[in-house]
């Protein structure tokens, strides 16, 4: 698989420039639906966890064109600690759970080397910009099972129920492309803007 770790201080950064506000009210949505089932535990879900959530959706549904697996072949481990500012975690684990009937371990493992890597993220981010459902889906701020996504449904973020941790919940494309409407930069503006 291909490990992608987030610079923390660039998402430090980030946050200080980013709107919550809409995230803040998917994040109480979710929990109110949590205590409705009969789930004890609250989760304490931090704003980077949609940044890193939605990346990995985004990144799955580029390798899978450029590797040969499909992408109900291939899961995420996210790695975004919620529970303590100590030992911060920021990152997420594409990897493949079945065998080779698909592709090649080899082809993921290929474009996680540096040379590849980078087209993948630029070709990720060119896709990731349109929707086939905008400006509805860039302007929605909560759609989706229960309403506990934002900017992010079946055409541009959602994955197979096997591949994704959360149900395809706690999704918004904006944390990674921005929102010029709002004023609004995304995580990747620099490697967009080149």
């Amino acid at each position: 698989g291909i490990f992608f770790e987030f610079n923390k201080k660039t998402i430090d950064e980030w946050e200080k420039h980013f709107n919550f506000e809409h995230i803040h009210k998917i994040v109480e949505r979710f929990n109110e639906l949590r205590k409705i089932r009969g789930l004890d535990e609250i989760k304490n879900i931090k704003n980077k966890f949609f940044l890193i959530h939605t990346f990995s959706h985004l990144i799955i549904n580029q390798l899978s064109f450029s590797c040969g697996y499909g992408n109900s072949s291939l899961r995420e481990r996210i790695y975004c600690n919620s529970n303590s500012n100590e030992n911060s975690m920021e990152g997420v684990l594409i990897y493949t759970a079945s065998g080779d009937s698909e592709g090649s371990l080899g082809g993921l493992v290929r474009e996680g080397e540096p040379k590849n890597l980078i087209k993948i993220l630029k070709k990720m981010l060119r896709k990731a910009k349109v929707c086939s459902y905008d400006p509805v889906c860039i302007d929605h701020k909560q759609q989706g099972l229960n309403g506990t996504n934002a900017s992010a449904c079946h055409a541009c973020c959602h994955l197979p129920e096997t591949s994704c941790e959360e149900s395809n919940q706690l999704l918004d494309r904006t944390t990674i492309i921005g929102n010029f409407k709002n004023n609004t930069s995304g995580y990747f503006k620099d490697l967009d803007d080149e």
